[in-house]
């Protein structure tokens, strides 16, 4: 999903769904199974534990988010942050516009993870197929498998306990004239690998690659210092 479009792919859907609500939250509870899309506009959507959603959920102006042990269709949102639940499976992207995506222990994602505005903490056991993208946030990953790329523009890049990013790790954006963007550093850690390249856009930027506790970069690291340290 291309992050300068994200907002329009998100509102568009929603207004074309039929059925779609307006001025009232989607609640879908514990142990339902449910066919087709969910769309509301100025509130949130709840899907409990032991779901199943077979079909995209879909949100502006609230938060989205899902109980243990579901299995759901993609997940979006704008002004709102997503939060997924332990042992949930995402059939498709999850993203947001203005908020932060949590997810717990064991989710696996068969698509993007994606926000604009926010942060992306992954916790251990969980499987992400494709990228994991932010603009103005960070990115924690523990004991995450990502299949793509990572990327951001403004926040730091945290790999623990054995996390593996197949693709690049990408630090995007090039300062204008006289402006300066903030320094970003990249944990790698506790066996953490990243297969790809760390790429750094802006060559004047100052980007600092940290590799701790057995920590390693396969490719080659482009405008960045690298540091080693022993744990």
């Amino acid at each position: 999903m291309n992050t300068q479009r994200i907002a329009a792919v998100l509102f568009t859907p929603i207004l074309l769904v039929a059925g779609c609500g307006v001025n009232k939250s989607i609640h879908i509870a514990d142990g339902e199974t449910v066919s087709g899309g969910k769309a509301t506009v100025n509130g949130s959507v709840r899907i409990g534990s032991d779901c199943t959603v077979d079909g995209s959920c879909r949100t502006v102006n609230g938060r989205v988010t899902v109980g243990s042990n579901s299995e759901v269709g993609s997940l979006q949102t704008v002004n709102g942050a997503v939060k997924i639940a332990n042992d949930v499976t995402v059939n498709g992207d999850v993203g947001t516009v203005n908020g932060s995506i949590t997810l717990a222990e064991n989710t696996s994602v068969d698509g993007e993870v994606e926000t604009v505005n926010g942060s992306v903490d992954c916790a251990s056991g969980g499987t992400i197929s494709s990228d994991v993208t932010t603009v103005n946030g960070s990115i924690e990953l523990m004991r995450t498998a990502v299949g793509g790329d990572l990327s951001t523009v403004n926040g730091s890049v945290i790999l623990r306990d054995n996390s593996r990013v197949t693709g690049n790790v990408v630090i995007k954006g090039k300062n204008r004239r006289g402006a300066r963007k903030k320094d970003v550093e990249i944990l790698i850690s506790d066996g953490s690998v990243v297969e790809g390249n760390v790429i750094v856009a802006d060559e004047d930027r100052k980007v600092k690659v940290i590799l701790s506790g057995g920590g390693k970069v396969m490719g080659r690291v482009k405008n960045a210092e690298v540091v080693e340290r022993d744990s």
